[in-house]
């Protein structure tokens, strides 16, 4: 006990001396201050490390806070999401389409199988339902390793770490990224459930092979959605964001299953499965889906016409990063018997300069573009061309559209005859037009099914010439011709001989409308798009259609087109043309100098357009329609038609019978006088038996189309 020199009587107030009880003047005891020393007590370094540690790191927390982005939001908006092309049935994948090489998609946590949910925590974070943002267990373990070797790099991380880290941080290993980390990870489980930060995790995470998430990651291995995952696929899939490029199952399937194993043994301890069901699964051989690149297509005419509309309609920026779901109108069984049809044939011509071919079927009954093949290939001459939508000569083949205005003017019948015999008309200009049979012959007065049905140029000219130029360009654009732009009587006589370019799928309209019984439907190739989230943002209505011919002019084209005995004496009987056991309408084109040969048909489901030719505009050799385009035709429509029972057309009210030169004519009402005027001086003679109750091909480019 002491007191300072400077110390005074509390009594008297005198000075006090150093060391003394009593003071000297006024004898009073004196009350001393203990000096004491707290005693070292070991559990007091502890707290005050504690204290200590916050004093130093929450001011340094609340500047780095400061700094940190928002979490308010763990959207997918921030994602650049692919957008996925199907076929009709929303199964068969036609294409990815996105930015830059990754894929994208987004699901629901109840759209990933609870096998693959349970997989990915037991080998991430086996307490993840447990424990908050921070594991402090293993994040202590993992930090004491930092601190013993000076480094920063172990794990221990949460997924919810692992999430924050995806998404908001760089690859940065220092111990304020670390800092950065804790922080945005406790924000994140304080704003979001459990569940939606496992849903967030399973998009996001990193999984090889251009596959960002779950859902792409699916789809690329394995060839199915998420939710269909089996143990086996999950618990490879799982395994793989760890050294996604090192366990590579394409290119290291051993380390693969090795790594699968270390996730299977993370389930049993997690009792999710137990040690029979792990065995099994680990000695399962897993068929991985064929490699591919996220520029992979299939169907490529197809997908690049529906995705040059997407784009047309709702922006690229949607398109490739919008992550939408479009389902097509594709009949995958049908494309895929189309492309059959058009590579096999275009190789067979190979010796006849023949590289390319295309072919577009449409569903009449809702204008739906079931099959569309835009080449023979990627690898033919000028295979990256779409030749199903470029405009391009027709040859004979646009006589569908010169017979159809023929019939429903009035102007001439299926009983009509027309004389097939030399014409030359002088043009405005002063030049005389000359046509020519394909076979350079004249025969004489023919029916009007035989004109058409063997392709007779002469005939079709003097048919046209009768109707009106105008009024074959009026009916060509109701029933789906987009290329004829100009004033309707600025077209030359060349018109109905296929002069003038018009695009395959057009043709294939122009078909689909006379299947339908005259209703024009516009060629669709989307069913349905729906957002990433689920909303719908556009759906088809097929509607009532736009009524372009009446079903009794159609009926009559259909009777001309289908019957085989009107093209035997240019096609001889069953030609390509003919479908066993089915009704089938036809028309085959070929152009001059046989640079594009068609053939064009229909039933009451199915219209058809085939082209055969080069892209280049190099001519084939003697390659007419019914040798090119009529073949891919037969095969697409006899494979396409097998096992369906035939159907045709029932007769339209309004039509009646007459009997003509051994055939059976249909006429509209009020046509009978112009029929008896087009009947031949005396009774035909045809170099065949004349038909005309059903459905040929020569003609001339300029001159002769076929």
């Amino acid at each position: 006990m002491a007191h300072s020199a400077s110390s005074y009587c509390q009594g008297c107030g005198s000075p006090l001396k150093v060391d003394s009880r009593f003071c000297s003047q006024c004898g009073r005891k004196l009350t001393l201050r203990r000096q004491t020393r707290l005693p070292f007590k070991p559990w007091m370094m502890a707290p005050a490390a504690a204290l200590a540690a916050l004093l130093v790191l929450l001011p340094t927390g609340l500047y780095v806070w400061a700094g940190l982005p928002s979490t308010s939001n763990l959207s997918t908006a921030r994602l650049p999401l692919s957008t996925r092309i199907y076929d009709r049935t929303g199964t068969v994948l036609l294409a990815e389409i996105h930015q830059g090489s990754e894929r994208r998609h987004i699901v629901s946590l109840a759209q990933v199988s609870p096998t693959m949910r349970a997989a990915t925590i037991a080998v991430e974070d086996r307490t993840f339902y447990q424990h908050g943002a921070l594991n402090l267990l293993r994040t202590g373990q993992a930090g004491l390793e930092d601190l013993l070797h000076l480094r920063f790099d172990q794990g221990g991380s949460t997924i919810t770490q692992q999430l924050v880290k995806n998404i908001y941080l760089t690859e940065d290993r220092s111990i304020l990224r670390k800092l950065d980390e804790v922080i945005l990870a406790i924000e994140v489980e304080h704003q979001y459930s459990k569940n939606q930060i496992l849903e967030a995790y399973l998009n996001r995470i990193y999984y090889g092979n251009q596959s960002y998430g779950v859902e792409a990651a699916s789809e690329t291995y394995f060839g199915k959605p998420a939710t269909q995952l089996t143990l086996p696929e999950a618990s490879l899939l799982a395994g793989l964001p760890q050294a996604p490029t090192d366990l590579d199952p394409y290119t290291n399937m051993a380390g693969a299953k090795a790594r699968q194993r270390v996730v299977l043994d993370a389930m049993v301890r997690a009792r999710e499965i137990n040690a029979s069901q792990a065995k099994t699964a680990a000695a399962q051989k897993l068929a991985l889906r064929p490699a591919t690149s996220a520029d992979d297509v299939k169907a490529p005419g197809f997908v690049h016409w529906v995705a040059a509309q997407l784009e047309k309609t709702y922006g690229n920026e949607l398109l490739t990063n919008g992550g939408l779901t479009v389902v097509t109108s594709l009949d995958w069984k049908l494309q895929s018997i189309a492309e059959r049809q058009v590579r096999d044939k275009v190789l067979a011509l190979g010796a006849q300069h023949v590289t390319d071919g295309s072919l577009v079927a449409l569903d009449p009954k809702t204008g739906g573009v079931l099959a569309m093949v835009g080449s023979a290939g990627p690898d033919v001459p000028g295979g990256q061309y779409n030749m199903a939508v470029i405009p391009r000569q027709p040859g004979s083949s646009f006589k569908l559209f010169t017979y159809t205005a023929a019939i429903e003017s009035g102007k001439f019948t299926m009983a009509s005859f027309v004389q097939d015999s030399p014409l030359s008309v002088r043009l405005a200009d002063g030049s005389v037009y000359t046509p020519h049979n394909y076979d350079g012959s004249y025969h004489g007065w023919q029916p009007l099914p035989h004109a058409l049905g063997n392709s007779l140029n002469i005939p079709a000219v003097k048919v046209e010439l009768g109707t009106g130029i105008d009024r074959v360009v009026d009916v060509a654009r109701r029933m789906g011709v987009t290329t004829l732009t100009q004033p309707a009587g600025s077209y030359q006589p060349s018109l109905t001989l296929g002069g003038y370019e018009v695009p395959l799928i057009d043709m294939a309209t122009g078909a689909s409308t006379l299947a339908a019984q005259g209703t024009y439907r516009h060629p669709q190739g989307i069913l349905k798009i729906t957002t990433h989230d689920g909303g719908v943002l556009f759906k088809d209505d097929p509607g009532q259609g736009k009524p372009a011919i009446s079903p009794q002019v159609s009926f009559i084209m259909a009777q001309m087109l289908s019957d085989d005995s009107n093209r035997a004496l240019e096609f001889g009987r069953n030609s390509d043309l003919v479908i066993a056991g089915h009704h089938v309408a036809a028309k085959t084109g070929t152009t001059n100098d046989f640079r594009d040969n068609l053939t064009v048909g229909f039933t009451p489901d199915l219209a058809v357009a085939v082209w055969v030719g080069n892209a280049d505009h190099s001519p084939m050799q003697h390659v007419s329609g019914i040798v090119g385009a009529a073949p891919i035709f037969h095969g697409f429509m006899s494979d396409a038609l097998n096992g369906r029972p035939d159907s045709w057309y029932a007769v339209p009210n309004g039509l009646h019978m007459v009997n003509v030169a051994g055939y059976t004519a249909y006429l509209l009402p009020g046509t009978d006088q112009v029929a008896q005027s087009q009947q031949p001086p005396a009774a035909p003679s045809c170099d065949e038996d004349c038909g005309g109750g059903g459905g040929g091909d020569k003609g001339g480019g300029h001159h002769k189309h076929h």
